[in-house]
């Protein structure tokens, strides 16, 4: 929540507004991904796995046409790419 001008209270980083860091959630922050309402964890190459299925199921059924899927598809590669460094 945004301090109103000229309130010299303390900020509160998001961490003490009773928010748990993604990286707490799953131990390490990597290699899982928490389900919010079911919190269970799921393996990234599980995940990894649903997402290009998708998204190759999406463009080889018409729902997503092919140039569009190479786009999202490059970009996620791009994404994780500059991530990683």
């Amino acid at each position: 929540m945004p301090t109103p001008t000229g309130s010299k209270g303390p900020t509160q980083s998001p961490t003490a507004r009773g928010r748990t860091p993604l990286s707490a959630v799953n131990g390490n922050g990597r290699g899982t991904f928490v389900v919010p309402v079911l919190h269970v964890s799921v393996p990234e190459s599980v995940v990894n796995a649903g997402f290009w299925g998708a998204l190759v199921g999406a463009a080889a059924l018409g729902a997503v046409e092919l140039p569009l899927a190479a786009l999202i598809g490059a970009g996620v590669v791009v994404a994780r790419h500059r991530r990683s460094h």
